[in-house]
């Protein structure tokens, strides 16, 4: 058995229309945050290379699955960080949420960005435990580039588990539970936030770093049927008022037989 402490974030990429919440000024907010956390996988969403990067070497003992990837500077990366002394990452890589997943950079149904998932297959250092792990992006603009998204991410995801490895999948997906994307992930997978919580009043996740929810719940934690839920959390953690990014990250412990 093999638990894992999970969490998703939209780091909120680095802009000055922002303002004083702007990345430089904000970065320490985010590296306290996971410091305290100290998730054993960490999906973040939003950032280009520059902004991931200084995340990372501002954090300890943390690596980012990364070497399958030719960075783009004009594109936002879903990433995947994980704890070297929890996890081991075996094999990665990026798939385009497009009609050509293949093709960097593509795009489809009116997408207003090119969306990306990325995607690892892990090994517990604890149990020796495999299993995978994925962090997605949607788009914010276009229903049916959602929905296609969705479409894209599930096939892939299950062509990409042959071996019916136990599945975990994050991210920002830019829509709320029962949506018609919603509704085709949780076709073979499962939300963990009903596992924990008997309704979604109050339960939104993005703010605007005004630390008042709009918009539902649009940063979800996917899993498999064989992965068990002990705990699922919406962090709506401020530091003297201020909030680490405009989405409220949410977090997970999850057991893997």
């Amino acid at each position: 058995m093999v638990e894992l402490n999970v969490l998703t974030l939209n780091m909120r990429k680095e802009t000055k229309e922002d303002g004083a919440n702007n990345w430089p000024d904000r970065k320490d907010l985010v590296v306290r945050l996971i410091n305290e956390l100290r998730p054993d996988l960490l999906g973040t969403q939003e950032g280009r290379r520059p902004q991931i990067y200084s995340l990372l070497t501002a954090l300890a003992g943390y690596g980012i699955a990364d070497r399958h990837r030719d960075w783009d500077p004009q594109r936002f990366y879903p990433c995947i960080f994980y704890r070297l002394d929890a996890v081991e990452i075996l094999e990665s890589g990026d798939w385009w949420l497009s009609e050509t997943p293949e093709v960097h950079a593509s795009k489809s149904w009116g997408s207003a960005f090119p969306r990306l998932a990325t995607w690892a297959r892990c090994r517990s250092r604890v149990s020796r435990k495999e299993f995978l792990f994925a962090c997605t992006h949607m788009d914010h603009i276009s229903a049916e580039a959602r929905c296609g998204q969705a479409r894209v991410l599930r096939d892939f995801l299950e062509e990409q588990n042959k071996d019916a490895l136990p599945l975990i999948l994050v991210g920002d997906f830019n829509d709320v539970p029962g949506s018609a994307p919603y509704q085709t992930l949780t076709s073979s997978l499962r939300d963990v936030w009903p596992d924990m919580h008997s309704h979604d009043a109050g339960a939104g996740t993005w703010h605007g770093f005004s630390g008042k929810a709009q918009k539902g719940r649009l940063d979800w934690i996917l899993v498999s049927p064989d992965v068990v839920t002990r705990e699922a959390r919406i962090l709506r953690t401020s530091y003297d008022g201020r909030y680490p990014s405009d989405h409220f990250p949410v977090s997970a412990i999850l057991e893997i037989a």
